[in-house]
């Protein structure tokens, strides 16, 4: 008899569970009918797709509307909230007359009659980032500059710029690089190539994967190699300082600051990126002076800032004793306070333009990749530099500040 029981108890289980999972699959909302069509659509194309506006039907059952139109060869849908009264349609990759089919769609997903417009989309946007590249040889490679305009801060265009490089041996295009961006605009360097004459080719390529036509330009890219690092000594106190504008705001001279006992200088060429590095005594003048020595005479070509994170975030990215604006000097002969020359002077451009303490991913990728800039192809051959520390990031036009970096490279050609 307690046998009995036990299994009619578990029946009964098994019989409610099924009606409550069988609940559970039914839809929150009753079917009240499809509601009616949209109306009085009006198309406006764009580059790669197009916007068309409508009117709503009168139902308060209405939850969104739906376009449905081919991508690729494939058949996709977009859709848009009932608080709208238009649809995106984007990502085609040519200027073909195509129909798109409209639907409104009720809360209990009934779908309405649908409405057939005719788009005739502008040529998408990759083919301007295409056409807007300009290209040149540089030092260890090239420097492409591109305009992405259709990228914009309320909604990013997002692309790859492909770099190929043709590879006489195999008879066939390799690839060399690829350059993944949503700014509207800016530029960026390949380098690590040898500096032999060789046919290169230039794409773009968007989210959707549509993708231009290929470039192709013979190009040579500069000789030059990685300064070791070790060699570089920092001379302060060695050498007299250059009193040259700008000047510290207060008066003063321009002085050569001390560092922080556990950053000293040497963890600037450390091959070491994140919360280490070279650190400056705080509040001091600024401008300031950081003279070094090469250790020999070399005619630089260019080199990278890696900004100090903090403690492996980036909270201090474009923030606190990170450097703002600098100069760069040269001479060889040190002692002759008359003899440096100006070789680069730099402001730290922030992609996003975002308010300090605040970051865009391409911000973020950016300096973890390190600021580049490269030297004038005049630049004389030097074995002394120095660092004229004009601001950094937390004191803008400041009389005093501090500087911080995580790593610093440079290249060229030594002599």
């Amino acid at each position: 008899m307690k046998n009995f029981k036990v299994i009619l108890s578990l029946f009964l289980l098994v019989v409610l569970a099924s009606c409550y999972k069988e609940e559970l699959h039914k839809t929150i909302y009753s079917s009240e009918g499809a509601p009616g069509p949209v109306s009085n659509a009006v198309v406006k194309n764009i580059h790669g797709g197009a916007i068309i506006e409508y009117s709503l039907p009168d139902n308060e059952n209405l939850l969104y509307v739906k376009a449905v139109f081919e991508r690729q060869g494939k058949i996709v849908e977009s859709k848009s909230s009932f608080y709208k009264k238009s649809i995106l349609i984007e990502g085609l990759g040519d200027t073909l007359q195509r129909e798109v089919k409209l639907y409104a769609v009720s809360r209990s997903e009934e779908a309405s009659e649908p409405v057939s417009v005719t788009i005739n989309p502008l040529a998408p946007a990759i083919k301007d980032v295409l056409a807007s590249l300009q290209i040149k040889e540089s030092f260890g490679g090239m420097n492409i500059n591109f305009q992405n305009p259709e990228s914009t801060g309320e909604k990013p265009y997002n692309i790859v710029i492909g770099i190929v490089g043709w590879d006489s041996t195999l008879n066939e295009w390799k690839d060399v690089d690829a350059y993944y961006t949503g700014l509207s605009g800016g530029n960026f360097s390949v380098r690590g190539l040898a500096a032999v004459k060789r046919k290169f080719g230039f794409f773009v390529k968007d989210t959707w994967n549509n993708i231009t036509d290929t470039i192709v330009q013979e190009l040579t890219p500069i000789y030059e190699e990685e300064i070791d690092g070790s060699k570089i000594t920092y001379a302060r106190g060695k050498f007299p300082v250059p009193q040259i504008a700008p000047l510290p705001i207060g008066g003063g001279p321009v002085l050569e600051p001390g560092n922080l006992s556990s950053w000293p200088f040497d963890n600037l060429f450390d091959k070491e990126i994140g919360n280490n590095g070279f650190h400056s005594n705080e509040k001091n003048p600024i401008p300031a002076w950081f003279a070094m020595d090469l250790g020999k005479t070399i005619r630089l070509s260019r080199y990278k800032v890696w900004q100090r994170m903090h403690d492996n975030n980036t909270t201090y990215f474009y923030s606190h004793g990170n450097p703002h604006e600098w100069e760069i000097w040269g001479t060889n002969t040190p002692n002759d306070v008359n003899s440096w020359v100006l070789l680069d002077h730099e402001i730290m451009v922030k992609p996003s333009d975002l308010p300090i303490g605040q970051v865009s991913n391409d911000d973020v990728e950016i300096a973890r990749n390190g600021h580049e800039y490269e030297f004038p192809l005049s630049t004389p051959a030097v074995r002394y530099i120095a660092w004229k520390h004009i601001d950094n990031w937390a004191s803008i036009k400041g009389a005093t500040g501090f500087l911080h970096m995580s790593e610093l490279r440079f290249w060229g050609q030594i002599q």
